[in-house]
């Protein structure tokens, strides 16, 4: 692999760890979102929530809210970016590879299957690929 290539590859895979992010996010969402239903629940009405946290719990998971939705939104943003470069290249083969790897994040071996061809042939595809994107303007992002 050339550092162009390689420059390329860590660019193109920005969706793939910005998924991993969102869905770590999520599941913090998931988590805060319970210990406030618990703790929602277990107010038996003679205290003040700030009492049992209930007051905390819920400023922390809107916080949570928020920042996971953040997530989602940049996660869309570079999907897009990908997606508008990837369309940019000629070779609908290419495309293809280019999609089912970094955008349905499948391994070279699925993506082989689904194709019909050997796993040599994509890997070589794929780097014929990545010799046809351009994403020079977006390299610094």
């Amino acid at each position: 692999m050339t550092l162009d290539q390689l420059a390329k590859i860590q660019w193109l895979n920005r969706a793939f760890h910005a998924e991993k992010n969102y869905k770590a996010w999520l599941a913090k969402l998931e988590r805060d979102r319970s210990i406030a239903e618990r703790l929602t629940r277990s107010t038996d009405g003679t205290g003040s929530p700030s009492d049992n946290g209930t007051e905390t719990a819920l400023i922390r998971l809107a916080d949570t809210e928020q920042r996971t939705q953040e997530r989602l939104q940049e996660l869309v943003r570079i999907r897009e970016e990908i997606t508008v470069v990837i369309e940019a290249v000629p070779d609908l083969d290419a495309q293809s590879i280019l999609i089912r790897h970094y955008l349905a994040y499948e391994t070279f071996e699925q993506i082989a299957e689904k194709m019909h061809y050997d796993k040599r042939t994509i890997q070589r595809k794929h780097k014929q690929a990545l010799d046809k994107i351009v994403i020079e303007c977006h390299l610094e992002t």
